[in-house]
């Protein structure tokens, strides 16, 4: 019973983290910035799909959410 708590702890967070990421690589207003960090997003938004703790299509919809703000930037 105990370790499946921990799983869970340690899931939820990956995925806070993982939101933090989000709404910061969406915060920044330069291109080349935001593109690199959209790598580092882009790698723990795979790492959760990975570890099914997202659908692989939420992890998608979430990437391409990400790269069109990044391509509206100027």
């Amino acid at each position: 019973m105990g370790s499946h708590k921990k799983i869970t702890k340690i899931n939820k967070y990956f995925f806070k983290s993982t939101k933090t990421a989000i709404k910061k690589n969406k915060s920044v207003k330069d291109k080349k910035i935001a593109q690199l960090k959209f790598r580092l997003t882009s790698s723990l938004i795979d790492k959760l799909a990975k570890k099914q703790i997202i659908h692989k299509n939420k992890a998608n919809r979430l990437k391409r959410k990400i790269q069109i703000y990044i391509n509206k930037l100027p």
